[in-house]
């Protein structure tokens, strides 16, 4: 063999490279040997099926317990440990608050709920565990739950099974009980749970298959007991056998933590809340310093591991952010009242981590943008607050770090009142102010004007990416998400609609030679990380300024670099210019995910009519006429023109794309001015004007293609303001 021959990994092989960066070795062989174990029976052996009766409340507490207590409620009144309020104590908060909770607990009552915060379901009285309303399937085989597959095409996504077993519902019981004090509230709870745990004994069915889901479970048991202790329906017996469930769920966690942890994501932590909460309330539990021990490890390990230090999250998605925000909010509060602390440096980590959100909120929506995985989940919702308001969780995690209130009143504050008392109201208001950030370790930038901002994607992707979304810009205007993520829809779905919303072309960014910007791996997996790099911002002559770059299409025969470069002129106008170089011929198309509103298209310029007025959006592109479409709704290819706000839920929404074939280097320039009009003309060879008209000044913006891969050329004119970029 010559001594010069290079050696030559086939590819198959070389995408796995990219799970071994993610994961690494020792992960990837544990996840290994994890599912042989479930193949060979070795899950089932070590966590073998028994039924309630065989594991009473004794077995659980030990032979000091055996001995000592003979009324188990009358000892948990005794109990030192302390929960957000006292057994039976629940806070009454504001009556318009919980009007809407009344109407949904009724509704409750008569074998409704909503899935995923947002679309309603019908399951009977007491519910059919194992009915997927949304395929219409019922599982009615249960197996144990090695044996049970996440992803099956007839009964369809796992989630619409897991989503009334997470018992979300019982918060809207408690709520509606802590109003009213009416016994039907506490009553049907416990009919509830009574039916779950009779369909589902340990080990056995889908509903156990999940740590993190029977931890979320978990929490929403302890919640639902303290709320009711004091209702008649709360019986000693049901207390015994509430307590035995706990402790089952606890030891399920405990035996298969480490699978959430290889996991590299939430699971972790959304695994230890649940035995933290049941080893600090739970002491007399045989094994509840074990439970707790592992599970402070884990919190204390994640915070500062998974938490960058400028606030962003290890999975890249807002809805998995407020998730662990959740989670730490809860664990801090329980921590603190019952005499035990977590370390500041974990507090500090954390309120780094509700600045980056708060500074990625819309101020008047409470929203953030749809980026990410969005998996519909809202672990403790105690409020009426839409799902998608992220104003409850910075709200209260802001008063629990600064004891005061950062949003004005309203519904979102009803969680502060649940974890503080009434009293929290008289605390004083805070001011914030949102700003132009560079969150540099997570990649996410913003730019903010007085009406309009955005948020920038520029990351070198490191551990578990979530979407194909190199560059991506999210733009909003007076609450309005003008340039939206088109979200997730679903995680698993046999007629494949969940496959595109991951997909670059499900961005705003660019896409070359009808390629992913990354490669898709099975189910969350992908198998390729891109390289990222921002190259600088700052204001000049009232003009912000952004410019980054990635290296997605680095491998193709033109080596490309996509560059983009963002300039806000006061609120008027926002101009972004994407570079596309390399050498040679490519495809590249240019896409725009809108809102699902009125438009109107001529030519290059498309016409938003939104109810705060019209949103100017034209493209040009420099390397010659290249007509632009508007496509909503496809069913066809890559199922273009669909936006999921909710899990489970799609809508029919606008892409505004352009597509051009030609020679590198290519330069799109996209003018979107909101509440004004415009026009854009050209001007020259390779130079084009556009002219934004707003309500107090007129804004001229002329862009050449002379100086691509150099500089943009951008002469920027507003009254006697002159940028030149």
């Amino acid at each position: 063999m010559s001594g010069n021959r290079k050696l030559i990994i086939p590819k198959k092989f070389r995408k796995y490279r990219a799970l071994l960066k993610q994961y690494g070795v020792g992960t990837c062989l544990f996840r290994f040997y994890y599912v042989l174990s479930g193949k060979l029976g070795i899950l089932k052996l070590k966590f073998p099926p028994w039924r309630w009766e065989q594991k009473p409340l004794e077995y659980w507490g030990g032979k000091e317990f055996l001995d000592g207590v003979t009324d188990y409620k009358d000892f948990r009144n005794k109990a030192n440990r302390r929960f957000f309020f006292p057994p039976g104590k629940p806070p009454r908060v504001n009556s318009e608050w919980h009007k809407n909770a009344i109407e949904e607990a009724d509704k409750i009552l008569a074998g409704n709920i909503k899935y995923f915060f947002k679309t309603e379901y019908e399951l009977g009285m007491p519910f059919d565990w194992f009915y997927n309303p949304f395929t219409q399937y019922r599982q009615s085989v249960l197996k144990h739950w090695s044996e049970t597959e996440t992803f099956d095409s007839e009964r369809g996504d796992i989630k619409f099974i897991w989503e009334p077993a997470r018992f979300g519902w019982a918060y809207t019981l408690a709520r509606a009980y802590a109003a009213t004090g009416d016994d039907k509230y506490a009553q049907t709870f416990w009919i509830l749970w009574e039916s779950f745990i009779a369909a589902n004994p340990p080990q056995i069915g889908p509903n156990w298959k999940c740590g993190q889901e029977i931890s979320i479970r978990s929490l929403a048991c302890i919640f639902a007991l303290y709320v009711f202790w004091n209702s008649p329906c709360t019986t000693v017996e049901r207390v015994k056998k509430m307590s035995v469930f706990l402790a089952a769920s606890a030891e399920r966690i405990y035996k298969n933590i480490n699978y959430a942890r290889s996991t590299q994501s939430n699971h972790g932590i959304g695994e230890a809340v649940g035995l933290y909460t049941i080893g600090v309330l739970f002491p007399e539990f045989k094994e509840a310093g074990r439970w707790k021990k592992i599970a402070l490890d884990i919190l204390n390990y994640d915070a500062m591991h998974k938490n960058a230090a400028d606030g962003s999250y290890i999975q890249h998605s807002m809805n998995y952010h407020r998730f662990m925000l959740q989670v730490y909010l809860w664990v801090f509060l329980l921590a603190d009242i019952n005499g035990e602390s977590f370390p500041e440096k974990i507090k500090s980590r954390i309120k780094s981590s509700v600045d980056f959100l708060y500074q990625l909120q819309d101020p008047a929506t409470g929203r953030v943008p749809n980026y990410g995985s969005n998996d519909g989940s809202l672990i403790v919702p105690l409020n009426n607050c839409d799902y998608l308001d992220y104003r409850p969780v910075i709200g209260s995690l802001h008063y629990y770090f600064n004891k005061n209130l950062l949003y004005e009143n309203g519904p979102f504050q009803e969680d502060i009142f649940w974890f503080w008392g009434l009293n929290s109201v008289a605390a004083p208001r805070a001011f914030i102010e949102r700003k132009s950030t560079a969150f540099d370790d997570g990649g996410y930038f913003v730019l903010r004007g007085r009406d309009s901002w955005a948020m920038i994607r520029c990351h070198t992707y490191k551990t578990r990416p979530a979407h194909a979304d190199m560059l991506h810009f999210d733009l909003w205007w007076k609450g309005l998400n003008i340039l939206r993520d088109s979200g997730s829809y679903l995680y698993f779905d046999k007629d494949g609609w969940h496959l595109p919303f991951p997909l670059t072309a499900a961005h705003n960014t660019v896409m070359v030679s009808d390629k992913e910007q990354m490669v898709k791996g099975p189910h969350f997996m992908w198998l390729s990380l891109p390289r990222a790099r921002f190259i600088g911002s700052f204001v000049k002559d009232g003009v912000e300024f952004w410019q980054g770059e990635h290296y997605a299409y680095s491998d193709l025969p033109s080596h490309i670099t996509c560059r983009r470069s963002i300039c806000r002129a006061d609120d008027n106008l926002w101009i972004v210019v994407d570079d596309i170089l390399g050498k040679g011929q490519e495809k590249i198309l240019l896409y725009w995910n809108l809102p699902d509103i009125r438009y109107s298209l001529e030519g290059n310029l498309i016409n938003l009519h939104t109810h705060e007025g019209q949103v100017l959006i034209a493209v040009h592109c420099f390397y010659g006429d290249v007509p632009a479409r508007v496509v909503k709704g496809q069913q066809e290819n890559k199922c273009l023109g669909w936006n999921s706000l909710y899990y489970g839920q799609k809508t029919a929404s606008p892409v505004f794309s352009l597509s051009a074939f030609g020679r590198l280097p290519v330069r799109f320039v996209t003018f979107i001015s909101p509440g004004g009009n415009g026009d854009i003309e050209k001007s020259g060879p390779g130079c084009v004007k556009f002219i934004a008209r707003g309500k107090n000044s007129t804004l001229q913006v002329q862009c050449n293609s002379t100086s691509v891969g150099n500089n943009l050329g951008l002469s920027i004119k507003s009254g006697n303001v002159v940028a030149e970029l």
